[in-house]
């Protein structure tokens, strides 16, 4: 008898077709009831936060660290919505600086404008885009001195990467600098100064960064360790867009997937009920804190390991749907993002007016990667 099934299984060639449909249809929509969320619905989101943004940029200058973030953001958003007014948005703004840097060659913080020149001169080849940020770029490379990555009390600190924010600013800039005009240099000065600060921040037991050496010894009222969200976030981010653009056979590959995967599996374990992250990750005791400018970072984070298949879709996709609604729920009408920690170095305390263009940009890269997951 079971011969007989099995002859007809084996002929019956719309049986098996119907079966496999079947089993891929039901696979499609536990995808999608387990996520619960929608790609129109989330480059609509990005896109009115986006808007918004461009519409209301304040009074800082363009090329500040706060706006390089914003504009990194962009940059994402248009890579996957094509939309004309985000590269003439990005345009504009180049030409209000005179596509100059700040005039900090030392400072990490001056590079993170130079994530979106580099892609922006990568999609139109003009050179004028990025000449100046390759000049700039040069003159850290020429230094005599060994970097010193200590903070506190160190006079000249901005100098070298000594806070964890650092490395999301300019490695990236440096890693898609090297890849764009083919300098081994920036990559090997990237490596370096990134493990140099690693080495010295990184907590291994805690798969967390210390923002700066302040904190090595501090502790919360409830005594456990200061790891600030907004800084893991950034040190996240620039490891997605590092590992976006550094050789799949470099030896030094290993080391940043290792870290990522690291430390994404420890940020997991620190979310709570609400979908976002405290200020301070280690205070899981209280549930009520809204904080999105880290839980963006985060929320990119899951989302891109998923598409680069270092990260585990069936135990991150949860997470980042999570996210993505807290996210969702702290925008307001008019597209303007709250709970967005104000410019700082430490947790501290937030509400749902606080906004600022580095928490836009985070959620656009969040945004632009779940759509990608999505699709």
């Amino acid at each position: 008898m079971a011969h007989r099934y099995l002859f007809f299984w084996r002929r019956n060639k719309s049986m098996k077709n119907l079966f496999f449909s079947v089993i891929l249809l039901a696979l499609t929509y536990a995808g999608a009831a387990q996520s619960s969320l929608h790609t129109d619905e989330v480059l609509g989101l990005a896109g009115k936060v986006a808007d918004w943004q461009l519409a209301n940029p304040g009074e800082k200058a363009q090329n500040t660290w706060e706006y390089g973030t914003f504009y990194s953001g962009l940059i994402d958003l248009y890579q996957v919505t094509r939309e004309k007014k985000y590269l003439d948005a990005i345009v504009k703004m180049g030409e209000e600086i005179n596509w100059e840097l700040r005039p900090r060659p030392y400072d990490a913080n001056v590079y993170a404008i130079g994530h979106a020149l580099f892609e922006l001169y990568e999609i139109t080849g003009e050179k004028y885009m990025i000449d100046k940020l390759r000049h700039t770029m040069d003159m850290p490379l020429m230094r005599w001195l060994e970097p010193e990555v200590v903070f506190d009390g160190n006079k000249y600190w901005w100098e070298w990467w000594t806070w964890c924010d650092a490395l999301f600013m300019a490695p990236p800039t440096y890693a898609r600098g090297a890849k764009l005009l083919n300098r081994p240099e920036y990559l090997d000065y990237m490596v370096k100064m990134w493990k140099l600060t690693s080495d010295y921040l990184y907590s291994p037991e805690d798969s967390l960064y210390f923002r700066d050496d302040r904190f090595f010894k501090k502790r919360e009222d409830t005594g456990v360790k200061i790891f600030w969200s907004r800084g893991n976030g950034w040190v996240i981010g620039g490891l997605c867009k590092v590992l976006e653009y550094l050789p799949e056979d470099h030896p030094e590959r290993p080391f940043f997937e290792h870290q990522f995967v690291e430390m994404m599996t420890r940020v997991k374990d620190l979310q709570l009920e609400s979908g976002g992250w405290p200020t301070s990750l280690l205070r899981t005791d209280d549930n009520k804190v809204i904080e999105t400018s880290g839980t963006a970072f985060f929320c990119y984070g899951m989302a891109w390991g998923i598409n680069h298949h270092l990260l585990s879709e069936k135990e991150f996709l949860p997470s980042v749907s999570s996210a993505w609604k807290l996210l969702e729920s702290c925008v307001e009408e008019d597209g303007k993002l709250g709970y967005v920690q104000q410019v700082g170095d430490q947790p501290d305390e937030v509400s749902r007016e606080d906004t600022e263009a580095y928490g836009t940009g985070a959620l656009l890269m969040a945004g632009s990667e779940l759509y990608k997951l999505l699709k």
